[in-house]
């Protein structure tokens, strides 16, 4: 733990004033990131938000802690960490160097798997899970009622200050079919899951249709889940389409959703924004409708940084091109038509704190091109560089997977993909986003034994830049198959790689959720066919 003594220092509120240098050294704002993190951590009952770490007031990396009226932060004239402000009153604290305080702070491990839940009868799919600042996660998933074959949304909630998993919750009326639930979490632990569910309108036979519409969940952190609410808007789909939707959150707990919305015989992107006090909004549309054209827009997905901004990515089936449109929360407006960035699917999206967004898809940039991992920046500056940046460059075979992407508060980036190695096989590569560029390809893992499964990595990371990756591995002669995990820290280019979990059975590919203070959790549906003992919702935990 770190422990805060009562030494005198030098920090004066009257330091707090504006200067011109803005350079850095990439270690100290790591450290105080991870120095900051640890903080919050060890001490929830003084420090229990996460702020945004601030450098607008040099020669300080800071945050302000509201709710305790505190401000702490790192010096960087002499690496010193102070804190000022409650129980330590107006007086200045020198808490001890930016160095001693890093050595103080345990590496973190993989706890070790464990099943969560298990269920002999039912069938689970569509797994996903999303992490709190403090450890909190949701898990979220389909399962299917085999008597009467429907698909329907469950989650289970854990509580990190409790070390306890809740039991299962139905979050969905189990009346229709369910589709893809998406999570988000925010830092104090609230949950958002989003889905799309049939359902079945009109008085009599008639005049019945079956549409589908997005559908919300909210989890409380105190209380619990609430009652799902219908995200209707004017025009309700009429049969199938895209039921595809995607969520994010802010740290204070303001959400975005959008879904692809079949009109007719055409599907479009709506949104809809949640807003902490005051609820749900009406639902836009953001899409763009071509007169004369039957036009389908599909693979939804949202990103949203602390200030309220939000870049909302799809892809689209006339043009085979990726859209794009932003969200500005000052005047609760969506871009009037969103922008095409070039050819590509399934594409993925994440943003900073400052506004600066990318990106990734894999795409063929030209008919003849096989498939690459292709990305995008936006400057909110420049707007968006209308240079595609290849990732793989270099790399003669084709991505095997989609891209992930993930993005912390201050910038730094990682994709990461599944791709055929000089060996033959498949393994896991990531590529990394600093300063505006993009590095080149990089393989994380080196066991020729295995190969990495088709369906990619997921990747994330925290505010100090360690990088999480986690996939699924299996023999090449299908004997044995298991989960791995590896941890690049921040200022380093050595990738630790473990297993997770060797288990007889089978496993789904591991879902990956990363929170800004260094907390992870990767979660797998597990079954054992020869002991034939059920399905099992598994976790390991990184703190």
């Amino acid at each position: 733990m770190i422990k805060i003594s009562r030494t005198s220092g030098t920090w004066v509120c009257g330091i707090f004033l504006t200067c011109n240098f803005n350079f850095v050294f990439a270690d100290v704002v790591s450290d105080t990131e991870r120095v900051l993190n640890w903080l919050e951590i060890t001490n929830p009952q003084i420090f229990s938000s996460h702020p945004t770490t601030q450098t607008s007031i040099e020669p300080w990396l800071f945050r302000h802690y509201p709710e305790a009226g505190v401000y702490a932060g790192i010096n960087k004239n002499d690496n010193g960490a102070y804190v000022i402000g409650g129980p330590w009153g107006s007086a200045p604290v020198l808490v001890d160097s930016l160095s001693d305080l890093v050595s103080q702070i345990p590496a973190g491990r993989w706890l070790g798997a464990k099943p969560v839940f298990q269920q002999t009868a039912q069938f689970f799919d569509n797994l996903e899970v999303a992490i709190s600042a403090n450890g909190d996660a949701v898990a979220v998933w389909l399962e299917t009622d085999s008597d009467i074959s429907v698909n329907s949304v469950w989650a289970v909630h854990y509580n990190a200050t409790t070390n306890v998993w809740s039991a299962p919750s139905l979050l969905d009326s189990g009346a229709q079919n369910a589709y893809e639930p998406k999570v988000a979490m925010d830092t104090y632990g609230n949950a958002m899951v989003v889905w799309m569910q049939k359902q079945i309108e009109g008085i009599n036979t008639e005049q019945q249709k079956t549409v589908v519409s997005a559908w919300a969940a909210r989890f409380q952190a105190n209380s619990g889940w609430e009652a799902a609410v219908l995200l209707k808007n004017e025009n309700p789909s009429d049969g199938g389409g895209f039921p595809q939707s995607d969520v994010a959150m802010d740290n204070m707990g303001n959400a975005v959703v959008i879904w692809s919305q079949r009109i007719g015989v055409q599907s479009f992107i709506y949104a809809n924004r949640y807003i902490i006090g005051r609820g749900w909004g009406t639902a836009k549309f953001i899409d763009l409708d071509i007169p004369d054209q039957v036009d389908a827009s599909f693979n939804p997905k949202v990103a949203i940084n602390n200030n309220g901004d939000a870049i909302a990515v799809w892809s689209n089936i006339n043009t085979s091109n990726i859209r794009v449109s932003h969200y500005q929360p000052g005047s609760d407006t969506w871009d009037s038509s969103p922008r095409e960035l070039g050819p590509g699917v399934q594409p993925e999206i994440a943003i900073s704190d400052s506004g600066s967004a990318v990106v990734v898809a894999p795409a063929r940039i030209s008919l003849a091109d096989s498939f690459q991992v292709a990305a995008w920046h936006y400057n909110p500056n420049n707007g968006w560089d209308p240079t595609v940046k290849i990732l793989d460059q270099g790399r003669v075979e084709e991505t095997r997977s989609f891209v992930r992407v993930a993005m912390n508060g201050r910038g730094s980036a990682v994709a990461s993909w599944s791709q055929l190695n000089s060996s033959g096989s498949v393994s896991a590569f990531t590529n990394h986003f600093e300063n505006g560029q993009w590095g080149t390809p990089t393989a994380i893992e080196a066991n020729n034994t295995v190969e990495v499964i088709n369906q990619g990595v997921e990747v994330g990371l925290d505010s100090s830049g360690r990088v999480f990756a986690v996939w699924r591995q299996e023999a090449q002669n299908g004997s044995s198959q298991d989960n791995w995990a590896s941890i690049k820290q921040a200022g380093t280019s050595h990738w630790n790689a473990n297993s997770l979990a060797t288990v007889p059975g089978s496993m789904t590919e591991p879902r990956l959720a990363v929170s800004s203070t260094g907390r992870a959790i990767a979660v797998w549906l597990h079954s054992d066919e020869r002991s034939d003992t059920g399905r099992y919702l598994v976790a390991n935990q990184f703190k």
